[in-house]
């Protein structure tokens, strides 16, 4: 998808977008670079699509549930619900889409939804399903100014933790890109919505963690240890994390945070269901396993890092293990300010 529209074909493009129920939206023009590591973890991640993984965020279960998706659109229903999305027309945008759930059940409330990703493949899957999607950087809208004041409601679901990279926590840029992030969602949001929300779910670093730890290669780690896990963890995904009360810092002057759910337990129970998918589709599903090959072929080096990670030592899963798991998973209702000035 280009990052400059025709002007000659533009009405067209406008008529068919309208057709389908999208809001119509010009592509954003790129201005920020997404870190090689964030765009291809999502081509690797792509594997699990093939058995039915869609969405690698947490979930909200029941005693009773039986699958990962019960989970997942319960949590999702409990976003759309404290954005505020509760009447048709809703206008919703959704930063880092990943295949679309949410902007599928909130189509289904009504609503006209649009996702951004840095994965050509998440949009494409979108697109190819109906969901409007495009392809760009979250913050290359912060100067796309035909998407500012468009939307009633903002959400960014388990994206957040790849917006701030270790070389930026080096070089003294965290809060200045989680700054940033809250000034975007201001921008997107109607000035004549009232209680417009933003809702965010993020892992926050709970022990200490030095951007080294995630520079230095996993292997030159001891093993077991947090700097190892760590170190899995970014050169797979690429990413840093946020610490307890730092985004409220940052909101400032934008938005102030309304609510506060912690859903550890739910990414704990949500990851246990797809290990087990994933396990399973080593035996079941060619697809995926072609598409892992295919990776290791193309991406060696990040690929088996990812394996490694995900199947031989489990840092996805370490993250939220033990008495007292290194990380927790909070879920944030942001209410933008009245007198917020952008």
């Amino acid at each position: 998808m280009g990052n400059v529209e025709s002007t000659v074909r533009a009405p067209a493009v406008v008529s068919a977008v309208e057709s389908r129920g999208w809001m119509p939206l010009p592509q954003p023009v790129s201005r920020v670079a997404t870190p090689g590591l964030v765009k291809l973890c999502y081509t690797l991640v792509h594997a699990a699509e093939a058995v039915g993984i869609c969405d690698l965020a947490d979930g909200e279960f029941l005693p009773a549930d039986k699958t990962l998706e019960a989970g997942i659109e319960r949590q999702l229903n409990y976003l759309l619900d404290q954005v505020g999305c509760l009447r048709p027309g809703f206008r919703l945008l959704e930063l880092g889409c990943g295949y679309g759930r949410l902007l599928h059940l909130a189509r289904e409330r009504g609503a006209r939804a649009v996702g951004v990703t840095v994965s050509p493949e998440q949009m494409k899957y979108c697109n190819d399903h109906g969901a409007q999607a495009y392809c760009c950087n979250y913050r290359d809208l912060l100067d796309a100014h035909r998407w500012h004041g468009r939307f009633d409601g903002v959400i960014s679901n388990g994206s957040l933790e790849h917006w701030v990279q270790p070389e930026d926590v080096q070089a003294g840029r965290m809060d200045v890109i989680y700054r940033e992030s809250f000034a975007i969602a201001h921008r997107a949001l109607d000035p004549g919505t009232p209680e417009a929300r933003y809702v965010t779910t993020a892992i926050h670093v709970k022990r200490k963690v030095r951007p080294e730890y995630l520079l230095t290669p996993w292997y030159r780690q001891p093993r077991g240890s947090d700097r190892r896990h760590f170190s899995l963890l970014h050169q797979w995904m690429g990413g840093y994390y946020p610490v307890d009360g730092q985004l409220a810092a940052c909101a400032e002057p934008y938005f102030a945070l309304a609510a506060e759910v912690d859903g550890t337990s739910g990414y704990r129970a949500a990851n246990d269901f797809r290990m087990v998918r994933m396990l399973r589709g080593w035996y079941t599903s060619p697809k995926m396993v072609w598409r892992i090959f295919r990776a290791m072929l193309r991406h060696p080096r990040v690929t088996s890092t990812m394996l490694e990670c995900y199947f031989i030592e489990k840092s996805w899963d370490w993250q939220f293990r033990g008495e007292d798991p290194p990380m927790k998973l909070l879920r944030h209702t942001w209410r933008r300010k009245a007198h917020a000035v952008d």
